[in-house]
C-alpha cells in the first residue's frame, strides 16, 4: 500500500469512526447509534425481535447461536475487532458476564471506554488498543469475531490465536464476507483495496483454520439472504463517482473515508452477482 493512500490501519479506523459519528448526527451511520457497525440484516418471518434496528440484529443472531451452542452461564467473553462496544454491550446486558474488546484504533478504544464508563459497566467490560494477533493470557468461553477476520493479513493465523485461549467447551463465533469461487476479479479487487482486506478466506478456509485450530464446527448459517444490496446499475454509477471522489480526495482521512465507502459498494455488487456470502461460524473446543 502506497504511504500516500492512508495514514495506516488504525488510522483507517479511527477516521472512519469519526464519520460514522458524524453521520449518525444527521440521521445516516451505518449503526453507529447501536455503537456497531454491522451489516444490516433483513427480520425474516418469525423474527422474535422483528423491530431490532438492522445492525442490532446480527448481535442477537450471534448471542442466540453461542446459547444454542451451550454458551456458559455468567461467561467470559473476548471481542476480536470490537470497534464502539456495541456488541459486548448488548451481550452484557442479555447474557451478564465479563468482556474483553480489542481494537487498533485509538478512536474506537477511547470512545468505548466512556461509554462503559457511562454505563457504570467499567469493571465488566474492558477495552483493550491490541492486535487479535497479540498473544493473549486470559482464558475465555467464547471469543467473538464480528466482520474483523477480513482485515487481517492471515486469517488463519488469526484463527489459531483466538481459538488459543478458549476454555475447553469454549465457542469461537465468525461472522465475515467470503469469497465464492466465481466471484469477479475486477469487484473483488475494489472490495479488498477499499476495505483493507488484503486476504480473504472462503468457507472452505476458514473450515480447515477451525480444524487446524483444535476446534470442531458445530454450526454454519448463510446469512446472504438477509442482506438488501441496492440494485447493480446504480452500484456502477457510485463505483465510478467514488472512484473519482477518492482519487481527488486532499487528505488521508477523506481518501480513508471515501475508499471505504466504495468498497462497500464493491461489496453490494459482489452479492448481487452471487461473488459472496455471508457467513455465520460457530466453533467449539472440545
Amino acid at each position: 500500500m502506497r504511504p500516500e493512500d492512508s495514514g495506516g490501519i488504525a488510522a483507517y479506523y479511527d477516521s472512519l469512526s469519526r464519520f460514522l459519528d458524524f453521520a449518525r448526527r444527521v440521521g445516516r451511520g451505518g449503526g453507529a447509534a447501536q455503537g456497531s457497525t454491522h451489516r444490516f440484516l433483513a427480520a425474516t418471518e418469525g423474527d422474535a425481535d422483528e423491530a431490532t434496528p438492522g445492525p442490532a440484529r446480527l448481535d442477537r443472531i450471534v448471542l442466540d447461536a453461542a446459547r444454542a451452542a451451550g454458551l456458559s452461564q455468567d461467561p467470559r467473553v473476548l471481542d476480536a475487532g470490537c470497534g464502539l462496544g456495541g456488541t459486548i454491550f448488548m451481550w452484557r446486558e442479555r447474557e451478564g458476564g465479563s468482556y474483553d474488546g480489542l481494537t487498533l484504533s485509538p478512536e474506537q478504544c477511547r470512545r468505548a471506554g466512556a461509554e462503559a464508563a457511562r454505563r457504570g459497566e467499567s469493571a465488566a467490560c474492558r477495552f483493550h488498543l491490541r492486535s487479535y494477533h497479540d498473544p493473549i493470557a486470559a482464558r475465555y468461553d467464547a471469543v467473538i469475531a464480528i466482520e474483523s477476520l477480513a482485515h487481517s493479513s492471515d486469517p488463519a493465523a488469526a484463527v489459531a490465536n483466538l481459538a488459543a485461549p478458549l476454555s475447553s467447551g469454549g465457542l469461537l463465533l465468525i461472522v465475515d464476507d467470503m469469497p465464492e469461487a466465481g466471484a469477479k476479479t475486477n469487484l473483488l479487487a475494489g472490495f479488498k483495496k477499499g476495505w483493507r482486506c488484503p486476504v480473504l478466506l472462503d468457507a472452505a478456509g476458514y473450515h480447515a483454520a477451525i480444524g487446524a485450530a483444535g476446534l470442531a464446527l458445530v454450526r454454519e448459517e448463510d446469512l446472504t439472504p438477509r442482506l438488501r444490496p441496492r440494485p447493480l446499475a446504480w452500484l456502477r454509477v457510485l463505483i465510478a463517482a467514488f472512484g473519482l471522489a477518492r482519487a481527488l480526495a486532499p487528505t488521508c482521512g477523506a481518501r480513508d473515508v471515501l475508499g471505504a465507502l466504495l468498497g462497500g459498494f464493491y461489496l453490494e455488487a459482489l452479492y448481487r452477482t452471487d461473488g459472496m456470502r455471508y457467513r455465520l461460524m460457530v466453533a467449539k473446543k472440545t
